[in-house]
């Protein structure tokens, strides 16, 4: 089976754009999300018992662009590349 080439683009013309890209771990993430705007600070997160894996990431990458991820051990970078890829749901997003 082959995949259907993607579409003609010219260089640097964004090929992913993903706006408020979210993970969160724990009970019902959704609904504290809803209840703060889509936005909720370090203690609603805490106060919800709710691990923060991917705090509102904005992204884009162009056509052709070689990009890097880049942050310290746990800070998501793992977490944000499979909501990106879509072998993990992210709990919100604009993709």
């Amino acid at each position: 089976m082959t995949a259907a080439p993607l579409p003609a683009t010219r260089a640097g013309e964004p090929r992913l754009v993903c706006e408020g890209v979210w993970k969160l771990f724990g009970h019902r993430p959704e609904a504290v999300l809803a209840a703060h705007g889509g936005r909720p600070d370090a203690a609603a997160l805490a106060a919800a018992g709710l691990v923060a894996a991917v705090r509102g990431v904005d992204l884009s990458i162009g056509a052709g662009e070689i990009f890097v991820i880049m942050g310290l051990s746990g800070s998501g970078k793992s977490t944000l590349v499979r909501c990106l890829s879509r072998l993990i749901d992210p709990t919100a997003a604009h993709l």
